[in-house]
């Protein structure tokens, strides 16, 4: 163990083993006659310090600066002196209250400015120093901090659901009305009674032609939604989160509707499977029935689009409607594209890699559409007549809204689907896809 020694008659080379074992009063004269000794070399090595730390500041620079004016002496014997050192005056310190100091290392050196000198004065020789002895207490530091999920970084998306798009309505044009009503003219009836005659021989004709007005009613959508002021004020994303809910909310149920609805009465929205007539693959005008059309040698969806499309132009006497659009329900078109004959290879050669298609029809896929089942149309005869865009409104008194401070959110559009009486022979679906196309195979 390293010796503690001082210059002072009283007391000898003691060790530190040796010191704790004095009595308290014999203690205190030993660390006072040690001291007295020492003031003014102590004194001296402070300014240096002090020096040093107006110099480099009170960081890890200074101390890097002193370890190598210390430099090639024994530190190992250093470290361990100062060690010892420091716990000693460290438990000395506020005694009476039975703490121990927890003193930083620039108190230690500059308690120890005398010892550091006396190490500085030795340095070059061949003599060693035992030093002193000093412990800095090791920073506290938890193992574990509890509930701390909130110290990590927060984002600001909001996470949404997944919602289908409205492919269907994105199908047709938006024609811009201006009331409640929507009118137009088309053709009642028309006779084309060309003759041939026999030079001015006279010649009774019956060409004719009738117009009839029609009158669509635009059709209301709305929904309302309910909301706490409070949710409004202390949330930023609140508002704008319902406003879109209500945004979707319409615009799904026009989507559904432009497909699907009944359009019974005249204030619903038309629907495309209200104005398609049902697929019949023994229709006179074209017929490609197994029984007494002409059936396709192998048939498949393609081969059922393009009869579907064959009849559509036919009815249009090959010059009015040119089919173009095939909705059907994505499960049904995967398996369509992965056909493959008797050797695994695949038998479509109709899909286009960037817009798909069949038959030269743009294939349009929505989950609306129930499976087995598909429409083809020209989308050119059908419009969107776009009375009112959606709007939002909101509204403080509504009922009992000021008693439990509710906003209420009120959205609406008003549109319709509008598709001319005598274009609407342009729609056709298949309610049946697996039997329509038995129906068109060769047997």
């Amino acid at each position: 163990m390293n010796e503690i020694w001082s210059k002072n008659g009283n007391f000898s080379q003691l060790t530190l083993k040796e010191v704790e074992g004095l009595k308290d009063d014999e203690q205190s004269d030993y660390h006072e006659a040690l001291s007295k000794n020492r003031v003014e070399e102590t004194d001296a090595l402070k300014a240096e310090i002090k020096a040093l730390k107006s110099a480099e500041g009170d960081n890890a620079v200074q101390i890097a600066k002193l370890a190598q004016e210390l430099k090639g002496m024994d530190i190992k014997t250093l470290l361990m002196a100062v060690d010892k050192q420091g716990k000693f005056l460290s438990e000395l310190k506020d005694s009476g209250s039975g703490k121990p100091a927890n003193k930083t290392l620039k108190t230690y050196i500059e308690d120890n400015s005398e010892v550091l000198k006396e190490m500085r004065a030795l340095k070059g020789t061949s003599k060693s120093h035992n030093g002193f002895d000093f412990v800095v207490k090791a920073t506290e530091v938890a193992t574990d901090i509890g509930s701390r999920d909130y110290l990590g970084e927060i984002s600001t998306v909001i996470g949404t659901k997944p919602v289908r798009a409205t492919s269907i309505m994105d199908i047709f044009k938006r024609t811009p009305v201006s009331g409640e009503y929507f009118h137009y003219w088309e053709e009642a009836i028309v006779t084309r009674d060309a003759k041939f005659v026999v030079a001015c021989a006279t010649s009774t004709h019956t060409t004719k032609k009738t117009w009839v007005k029609r009158s669509v009613e635009l059709a209301k959508i709305r929904d309302i939604i309910d909301i706490c002021i409070d949710m409004l004020d202390d949330y930023a994303f609140v508002e704008s989160s319902m406003r879109k809910l209500i945004d979707e909310s319409i615009k799904l149920l026009a989507d559904r509707e432009l497909l699907l609805g009944t359009g019974v009465a005249t204030t619903d929205m038309l629907s495309i499977n209200t104005v398609a007539s049902e697929f019949n693959a023994a229709n006179a005008l074209a017929n490609f029935s197994a029984a007494s059309g002409t059936p396709f040698q192998d048939a498949n969806l393609e081969q059922l689009a393009d009869a579907m499309g064959a009849q559509i132009s036919v009815f249009g006497d090959e010059n009015a409607w040119m089919a173009d659009t095939l909705v059907m329900n994505f499960k049904d078109f995967v398996n369509y594209r992965n056909l493959k004959d008797a050797n695994g290879n695949k038998l479509i050669h109709t899909l286009s890699d960037d817009t798909a298609t069949i038959s030269g029809l743009r294939v349009v896929t929505s989950p609306i559409v129930v499976a087995n089942t598909c429409y083809v149309f020209d989308s050119s005869k059908g419009e969107i007549l776009d009375r009112q865009s959606i709007t939002v409104g909101t509204f403080y008194e509504n009922g009992t809204n000021a008693e439990h401070e509710l906003v209420t959110l009120v959205g609406s559009e008003r549109l319709q689907f509008n598709v001319r009486l005598i274009d609407r022979d342009a729609f056709m679906k298949c309610s049946d896809i697996a039997t329509a196309i038995t129906s068109i195979k060769r047997v």
